[in-house]
């Protein structure tokens, strides 16, 4: 079965998300778009070809659209690690660009220990 694992930043970015939806939308939508974020993980993990495969950058990634939010993520023989979770109105290829070198080690650490 195909599995969805975070780093460190993709929780981070979870725990953002949840922040600023709660004080700009209330309790019961920050639920809802979190768990559709949740749902989303779970439909690329089964079928991560979804994504767009983004090879030409710092660090080669599959990034798919999730509701107002980019997952960017790697797949694996168990399915996918996904690093980073950001905004559509980000410059996204920057911000990948200067977090590569963490993102790196995560995905590392998260592959050696799948």
């Amino acid at each position: 079965m195909a599995e969805f694992f975070l780093t460190r930043r993709a929780t981070i970015d979870l725990l953002e998300i949840e922040e600023f939806s709660l004080r700009k939308w209330g309790e019961s939508q920050t639920e809802k778009y979190i768990n559709d974020l949740y749902h989303i993980f779970g439909e690329i993990a089964k079928n991560p070809e979804l994504g767009e495969l983004r090879k030409d950058r710092s660090l080669p990634f599959f990034m798919m659209p999730a509701k107002q939010h980019f997952v960017i993520y790697k797949i694996t023989n168990s399915g996918i690690i996904i690093a980073t979770i950001l905004h559509g109105r980000r410059n996204i290829e920057s911000l990948v660009r200067s977090m590569t070198a963490s993102l790196v080690d995560e995905i590392l650490t998260i592959e050696n220990r799948i």
